[in-house]
């Protein structure tokens, strides 16, 4: 009992560090925010579903004290949610890629809830809103530039790149975020797994053996061929299902790269290495990504009769 009461301390006091540090750290602090749901997920797992209640709601309560209404009802309608959502349908022994999927689609439905109920009370269009945070985002980046000792043209430089970035991300805003929030839930799964000793256990296909439905592949070739339609409302339709799609596929593609390495005695430290450089060293994402919408035909994990 102490020991669940001393972390459920470290638990709350975790979450408020990922979750206000990562707001006022600036880029470097987005990996702290991604944690968010970590220690909460971790308490519920371990404890269960009354102890991670009870963290999330003193949580909230610290919070409420140093947040406006908007980012606390934020925090508790995404971040709250699937710290409580995602451990919940494990220890139910749900797969772990089905509680993923259900996961996703509960906070993406939250978000909509949230961003209607604004809309409806505010008077605001949702492209305005999305705006003004990109607004916001590129003036915060350009703070940190002129504070980088950087001369009138290097500025001019780089914040014509944010516009670009921004112009991309307005485009693609709710595939990119659907995107997100997978990629937060894939990454708390992940950490529990490596976390869990023998506290409790993760029910699913061993990760090297993923893969996706097969249907899957003829609606990225059809929202593939719909950017190819002169109109823009498909096009930006095809632009969001993409920023969905191809995140899933490099998921696959990341799969037949951990079967791969799984058969190979190649050292930890350099099996670590080629993962590092698959997320961050192009063109690797890209090739990762098409073996994985390959995989479906060529079936690159199928044992290979030597000759």
């Amino acid at each position: 009992m102490v020991q669940q009461a001393a972390l459920t301390i470290i638990g709350v006091a975790g979450t408020l560090l990922c979750f206000l540090g990562g707001s006022s750290l600036g880029p470097m602090g987005a990996m702290l925010n991604v944690l968010t749901p970590l220690p909460i997920s971790y308490l519920c797992m371990r404890f269960g579903l009354r102890t991670g209640v009870t963290a999330t709601s003193l949580t909230v309560l610290a919070l409420s004290f140093m947040l406006p209404l908007p980012t606390l009802l934020t925090y508790a309608a995404l971040f709250g949610c699937s710290a409580l959502l995602l451990p919940t349908m494990l220890l139910r022994r749900f797969s772990w890629e089905r509680a993923v999927a259900l996961t996703v689609c509960c906070v993406v439905a939250l978000a909509l809830v949230l961003v209607g109920s604004y809309v409806v009370v505010s008077g605001q269009a949702p492209a305005t809103l999305i705006d003004h945070y990109l607004q916001n985002e590129i003036d915060t980046a350009m703070q940190v530039y002129q504070g980088a000792d950087l001369d009138q043209q290097q500025l001019q430089q780089m914040e014509e790149v944010a516009r670009q970035v921004a112009d991309f991300i307005r485009d693609t805003f709710v595939g990119l975020y659907i995107a997100g929030v997978l990629a937060v839930q894939l990454l708390t799964l992940l950490l529990l797994q490596r976390l869990r000793k023998d506290h409790y256990q993760i029910e699913g296909v061993p990760f090297p053996a993923l893969r996706l439905p097969a249907v899957l592949i003829w609606v990225l070739i059809l929202v593939g061929f719909s950017l190819l339609i002169p109109q823009e409302s498909i096009q930006l339709v095809a632009r969001n299902g993409l920023a969905v799609l191809l995140p899933l596929y490099f998921l696959q593609g990341l799969a037949v790269v951990a079967d791969f390495l799984q058969k190979r005695a190649y050292p930890a430290a350099l099996k670590g290495m080629i993962y590092v450089m698959v997320f961050l060293f192009n063109p690797l994402p890209l090739i990762v990504t098409g073996v994985g919408v390959f995989d479906l035909w060529v079936d690159f994990r199928r044992p290979r009769q030597k000759k």
